[in-house]
């Protein structure tokens, strides 16, 4: 299991860096310097996000594409899972952990479904924001929580 868990931890960090070099050359700069959704820790409307959906040029329109639904998706899952394999130790707390990495798991991966869909597939529909906007921030709430529960944990256990 400790191997496991270093190999998600390994993933989860070389997933982030490749995410983080292609945001920051080629879809910031292809967006004029405006940040894409996912990264509003406090939610959008389309007002606010109808900005970067318009000016965004094709090829940062790509990369983004791919970051969502290749890239994001190996961080979520191994960051997921390294989460859960750490906090894997004795005691009820895990499957709180466990069960918190789960949710953050889902949360995301329906974030950028729904990201992916009013930045690429179909007009800024109002009603898609709202629910991404509401996914966004569950994402960070869960993420934070996770992160909270699992450090608890593992004084507890120490």
């Amino acid at each position: 299991m400790d191997l496991t868990r270093r190999i998600a931890g390994t993933v989860a960090i070389v997933s982030y860096l490749v995410m983080g070099a292609m945001l920051y050359f080629t879809v910031v700069p292809g967006a004029d310097g405006l940040w894409p959704p996912d990264f509003h820790l406090r939610g959008y409307d389309a007002a606010s996000i109808a900005d970067f959906v318009n000016v965004i040029r094709d090829e940062a329109s790509d990369t983004y594409a791919v970051i969502l639904m290749r890239w994001d998706r190996i961080f979520i899952v191994s960051l997921a899972l390294w989460l859960a394999l750490t906090g894997w130790r004795g005691g009820w707390m895990r499957y709180f952990v466990a069960g918190l990495a789960a949710l953050y798991t889902m949360v995301d991966l329906a974030e950028n479904v729904a990201i992916f869909h009013f930045v690429r597939v179909a007009i800024l529909d109002p009603d898609v924001v709202r629910v991404a906007s509401h996914l966004t921030m569950a994402k960070f709430a869960s993420l934070y929580l996770c992160g909270l529960v699992l450090i608890v944990h593992l004084r507890r256990s120490a």
